[in-house]
């Protein structure tokens, strides 16, 4: 029950001018997808539909055994996935920032990544198969 309090206070807290959203901020949101598969096969898949979308990625981190794939179009769209494994399950999320070019010339929260996460969804599962 304290983590549905804690996020809207990360939220506020990490969406500071200038800054990129905080990870622990989407670590404290639900999962898009949960898998049964090695790590680095979700980054590799991940990577692949990146830049099958015209994406260009430029920074793979590693934090602890977490994975946070960073992706940019252009000079003003960044793409981050963050793949955690939990056990024997993967968890995948995704969130997309927009460069800011007005007051606080920074970078803005635009939304989760949906359509890419959905892809790398798309592509685990036929693997399955």
């Amino acid at each position: 029950m304290r983590r549905l309090y804690l996020a809207p206070v990360l939220a506020l807290a990490a969406c500071g001018p200038g800054v990129y959203t905080r990870a622990e901020v989407v670590y404290a949101e639900p999962a898009s997808y949960v898998y049964v598969v090695p790590p680095e096969r979700v980054v590799v898949v991940t990577r692949e539909v990146l830049v099958s979308r015209g994406y260009v990625v430029y920074r793979v981190q590693r934090a602890g055994p977490n994975r946070i794939i960073w992706a940019r179009r252009g000079d003003d769209e960044i793409v981050r996935v963050f793949v955690n494994p939990e056990g024997e399950r993967v968890v995948v999320r995704g969130l997309t920032e927009a460069r800011d070019r007005g007051r606080h010339k920074g970078w803005v929260r635009k939304g989760r990544a949906e359509d890419v996460v959905a892809d790398v969804d798309v592509q685990l599962r036929a693997e399955k198969r």
